[in-house]
This record gives C-alpha cells, structure tokens and sequence, in this order.
C-alpha cells in the first residue's frame, strides 16, 4: 500500500557537510585531567555520616527497609508471608526427600536461608530456601558420596567393629545405615557452604554480569531437562517401586530400564493416592487459582491443603499397615546442634557446586529482576550475590542444602503486594513451630502425595517446550540452543548438558558472526533517505556509485566473509583487475547492476557503511587495506562513513591512514554523496575547459 507524503510529514535539515576530521575539530572533546589511581583511592578514604550511613545498608539492606517502612504495608507483607509459608512446608518436605535426604533437612533448608536472606537480601519478592533444582543436584552429590562411602571396604570394616560389642547383625546395619545418612548429611552442608562461597565471591569481585552469558534459550531448555529428571525422580515413588541408585552419563534413561523391568511390582494403593493427588491439585491450581486470580485475595492454599488431608486420612486410614502405603516416618523435632562441614570432601564436588552456584544466581537473580521491573523498585545485582552466598554459608552449619529461590513463592510475594523482606518473619515463625512441635504430626503423610506435589510443582517448567515454536520463528540459533542443551540434559546428565549448553552458545555467536550479512543501500526516488535497496519500490542506486553496509563486527573470523560479501554484492576487485589487464573495452560484471537493469557507468565509489560495525581488530584492519589496494587498481575510490570514534582510535593506532586518505573518512551517507558529487562536477569542469582550450588551439 503507497503512502502519499504530505507537506507536514516532511522535516527539514540543514547542516555543513563534515568528514570524520572536520567533524572532530568543531565538536572537539574538552580534555579531562586524568587521575591516577592512586589519587583516586585517597579521594575515596574518607569517612563522614552519610558515607557510614550508606555503607551500613549496602551491606544490610534491612536497615533501609526498616527506616521507610510504612504501617499500611504490614497487611501486605504478612499476607504474602503467610501464603508464602504453605508452598514452603510441602516443598521443604518434598525437597528434602528429593535431595536424597531426610524430611526434616527440608525444613532447615526452609527455615534458616528465609530469616538470613532477610538480612542481607535487596528484593522483597525473593523467598529464598528449598528449590526442586538444587535438591536434584545435591542429590547427585549426596549420592556420590555415599557410593563412596559404600565402595570403601574399610569404612565398612570400622563401623561394624565399632559397633559390634553392642549390636546384633541387624543392629549393625542398622549403624551403618545412620553412618550413611550423616555422611549424606555432611556433603549437602559442605555443597552449601562451597555454594555460597562462590556466590559471596562472586558478589564481592562484582561479577555478576556473568549471568549474561546464560543465554534466556540456554536457561529455558536446562530448566525444562532438570524439570524432567525432577519429575522422573518421583515416578517410582508414585508406583511405590524401589530402584537403584544410577549415576554417570545415561542415568535417566537407565532409571526408566530398570522401572519398567520391575512395572509388575507396581503397588495400586500408592498409584491411587498419587493420581488423585495430582488431580486435586491440577484442578485447583488451573481451574480456580490461575482462573479467578484477578477476583482473589490470595490464592487457595491447595498444597497446604492436601498435605494436612492426606495426613490425617492416612493417620486414622492406617495406609501404611493396611494398604502398605509408604508414609515419610520419623521427623525429629528442634534444631541439630551447628555442625562443622566435611571439609575434606571439598575437592570431589567442587565443580557440581559452581553448577549449582550458577544456577542458583541465573534462577534467582533473573525473578528478582523481574519482579522487580513489574513492580518499579530497584534491587542492587552484587549485593543480591553477596546475600546468596551468605545465606548458603549461614546455614550450611545447620543440616542445610544448597539453595535458591522458587518461581511459585516468588509470584506469590509478587502478586500479594510484599513490600519489604520482613515478609520473612510469618514465614520463620510458622516453619520455626513445625519444626519445634508441629513437625512430628506429618510423620503418617504418604510419599506418593509429596512425589506428586513435585511432579505438579514441575507443570511451569514443563509448560516451557510451548516456547519452542516461537523461539524457532524468532531465532533459529536459540530454538537450536534450547534443543542441544534439552537433549543432552535429559539423554546423557545435567552437568553434560550445562556444558554442551554454554558451550554451544558461545559457538553460536562464532556461527552468526561467520554467517554475518551484508546489504546495498539505495536512495529514495521520493524522499532523502537512505534504505535498503533489495526488493524496495521508490529506491534506486546512484550513478556510479555503490553504498555497503556490514552488519557484524570487523574481526580475524569473519574478516574474509566480509571481503567476499563486499565483492559479490558490489564489484569484484579481482574480476575487474583482470578484465583491466587484457585491455578490454567493455567490463563486463554481472554483480554491479541490478538484476534486469544496468547502470549507465561502471562503479566508480564505494561508500563502506560502518554504522553497524562495532569493533575492528588487526585482521579485520589488514583485511580493510587489501581491499583498498584491490578496489584503487581498478580505479575505484573508497569512502567510509559512520565510524565510531573507538574504530577511528584503532584505525589511527594501526597506521591505517598511510594509505587511507583521511578526507575520505565522513560523517554520514548524506556527506559522502555530496563529496563525490561536487568532485564529479569538479572533475567535469576541469574537462571542459581542457576541450574548450584544446579546441582554440586546434583553430590557430
């Protein structure tokens, strides 16, 4: 559809032309004195009220929190606090049995982390404790150590020894057994400690821009594969199934072997529960809670719910004795006494906890960020770090796992109108309770119903295989980044997938930057715009002269991709240098005209467009000059416009200019065309009056 111009859509401009040097010498930089660092440290230790003031909450946020708080938002912090708290009972229980350890190491890992974070923490939607992803990774630890542990004939020796005096057979085992589980115990804490050291370190040498090289796709597809290992986790428990503990590359699809081989043993009372389960809570969740949010104060607290139900149905119902149900058994009531870390474990898990470091910043740091963008408050990146670790530090002394924030107790705070991080107290008090005395009344709770409410816990992440679609219409580098690290996550194991991941989002960038493209740019027959001349109407190309734009930085990999480019869609150097050499009248160049049309002149100025170009290294300098050696053979002349002042710097630094003329380095598109014009009108003149005097001479 053509859109007729009017007069008061039209602007107007007038201006001088400048070349890049002309330009510099009207709107010259003022200089700057330059201080030393050394200058600047002493500007910089002083110390004043103000600056103690904004030290102390930086470091303590709460302080500031507590300073402008407001009565009016005590109802929307205890609300939000309280909602909170439903989700973290059942998740701190499933969490727990998911990380491979008890109940109970749930319940601390929902208890001490809140009450820390609340502390040092910035966002006041962030409920930082037991998260579904970190508690598979711990397992993974937990496990490996315990194989370990189980592997060392000696250990083995010593704790029957140890115990023999005293015990019979069975008590043995069961010895070994309770080693077992402390040694499980032991590595979670160590894995949280190391955790939370990577992430304080992070958060002090202010490296959280790392997350940036997460990519949203690389995210995506590694949470949706964990989203499956989680889930898959809790399907023997549902089918009341026992398997063997798989580790290694495989271990999922080995899992899947083994339950199928043992599907004859499933047990039907345990199948039921974990089915009507996960009814009650897909509908609940999806027909009333997601249905009606806009028309409810706080969502229904279904999980809650179903665990105090399916607790006192099982208690009075007998499961265990009558329906040989399993039921989670003993929970320990108070607090373990602060426990030293296994230290000497350190160096076996120290990679999975840099794993775990990093998604527990990329999962947290990105809700915080956006919650924080709904709501139009600010949260400080660094000092978000240093809470994430000190959390993880914290609490490692107290039976903890590594921890991060849930998306599902995030958008509760979020929708509930939390203010502050205060919303930790109601949320502290309630798990402080059930830890106290409360407990010990979820001993008779049914694992199927803690495995289903995981499985349903995952629907959000699984939700995520909708966005391949979209992703493959918007860039097929992401929808392909998203699938590799899927893949690989689920059919090998999750660290071969983090690293297949990031591994293959960075040769994605190499890809695109070889892959780079470049266009002609044409001028309106209408208008004075410069656009892109492929399949336009009311563009056309000017006489004699060709405009190119490279869309990718100037560097060692794609410099050759960008004189390839440059030839084939302007003017081959080379084709025309040998035509030039065999003396021939007419050139014949296929790449210089429009398709169906040729111009009246062969190309005679290349105007190289580097408004796109961000960077230039020395190949891409190197590759600049033979292309100009290429193009002057063959008597074209080169122009650059749009250049950076940083590419200029660099071009000046590689004495680019000894055989680039700096007249021909301009401003803009407008400014090149007009030089070249009025060097073409020159150049006519001048030849003009050459004939017009040859022709007086010829007549004396």
């Amino acid at each position: 559809m053509e859109v007729k111009l009017k007069a008061q859509d039209l602007i107007s401009t007038q201006r001088r032309w400048y070349s890049s040097e002309t330009l510099e010498s009207v709107y010259y930089k003022v200089p700057v004195k330059r201080r030393s660092k050394i200058e600047k440290i002493k500007d910089n230790c002083f110390c004043s009220r103000t600056r103690v003031w904004k030290v102390l909450t930086t470091l303590l946020p709460i302080i500031k929190f507590i300073k402008k708080y407001k009565t009016t938002n005590i109802l929307g912090d205890f609300l939000s606090g309280l909602t909170a708290t439903f989700l973290h009972l059942p998740q701190g229980l499933g969490f727990g049995i998911l990380a491979g350890l008890q109940p109970i190491n749930g319940l601390y890992t929902t208890f001490f982390p809140v009450l820390i974070y609340m502390f040092f923490g910035t966002s006041p939607h962030v409920s930082f404790g037991s998260n579904a992803v970190m508690a598979l990774l711990t397992q993974t630890v937990v496990q490996r150590e315990a194989d370990r542990y189980l592997g060392s004939s000696t250990l083995y020796l010593i704790s029957t020894i140890n115990h023999a005096n005293e015990s019979t057979g069975n008590n043995s085992t069961r010895y070994l057994q309770n080693d077992l589980e402390d040694i499980k115990v032991r590595a979670a804490m160590t894995a949280s400690l190391l955790t939370g050291f990577i992430l304080a370190g992070l958060g002090i040498c202010r490296l959280g821009f790392l997350t940036r090289y997460m990519s949203v796709s690389f995210i995506g597809g590694f949470t949706t594969a964990a989203a499956i290992h989680i889930a898959s986790s809790q399907v023997p428990k549902m089918l009341g199934i026992a398997v063997s503990s798989h580790s290694g590359a495989g271990k999922l699809v080995k899992m899947y072997i083994e339950l199928f081989s043992n599907i004859k043993l499933t047990v039907i009372s345990e199948l039921l529960v974990a089915v009507i389960t996960i009814i009650i809570l897909l509908v609940v969740k999806i027909l009333i809670n997601e249905k009606y949010k806009d028309r409810m104060k706080i969502p229904i607290p279904i999980d809650f719910i179903v665990v105090i139900i399916g607790t006192i149905v099982s208690y009075f119902g007998k499961f265990e004795e009558k329906f040989d149900v399993k039921i989670v058994g003993d929970i320990p009531s108070g607090f373990p006494m602060p426990k030293v870390p296994a230290l000497h474990t350190a160096s076996t898990m120290i990679m999975d906890c840099f794993v775990m470091a990093i998604l527990s910043l990329a999962m947290t740091i990105s809700l915080a960020k956006l919650t924080a963008k709904k709501h139009g408050i600010s949260i400080d990146d660094n000092q978000e770090l240093i809470a994430y670790g000190i959390s993880n530090i914290g609490s490692s002394f107290f039976s903890c796992f590594p921890q991060a924030t849930a998306p599902p107790r995030t958008m509760v705070l979020s929708n509930l109108g939390a203010k502050s991080t205060l919303n930790a107290i109601p949320t502290g008090i309630i798990i402080l309770l059930i830890i106290l005395w409360i407990g010990t009344l979820f001993e008779s709770l049914p694992v199927a119903i803690l495995a289903a409410m995981i499985i349903v816990a995952m629907k959000n992440l699984l939700m995520q295989f909708g966005d391949i679609p979209r992703l493959w219409r918007i860039n097929k580098f992401d929808c392909i980044i998203w699938l590799i690290t899927f893949s690989v996550s689920v059919l090998v194991d999750l660290d071969y997938g983090l690293m297949a991941g990031i591994g293959f989002s960075i040769l994605s960038i190499v890809i695109q930057n070889q892959m780079a493209s470049g266009k002609v740019i044409g001028y309106s027959d209408r208008e004075d715009i410069f656009v892109d001349s492929k399949n336009r109407v009311h563009v056309i190309e000017i006489s004699s002269i060709k405009i190119f734009q490279y869309q990718a930085p100037l560097h060692f990999a794609n410099a050759e991709n960008f004189r390839k480019i440059l030839y084939s869609q302007v003017a081959d150097a080379i084709k025309l240098k040998k035509t030039k050499e065999k003396n021939e009248v007419k050139v014949e160049n296929q790449n210089v005209y429009e398709k169906g049309k040729k111009l009246d002149e062969i190309v005679r100025h290349i105007i190289l467009d580097f408004q796109m170009i961000s960077n230039v290294d020395l190949s891409g300098i190197n590759i600049l000059t033979q292309i100009m050696k290429d193009y002057k053979a063959v008597d074209i002349e080169i122009y650059i416009v749009k250049c950076s002042s940083k590419i200029t710097e660099t071009l000046r630094a590689a004495d680019f200019f000894e055989n680039f003329p700096k007249e021909n380095m301009l401003y803009d598109l407008a400014d090149a065309v007009y030089v070249i014009n009025s060097n073409k009108a020159t150049d006519n003149n001048e030849n003009t009056t050459t004939k017009s005097n040859l022709s007086e001479n010829t007549k004396l």
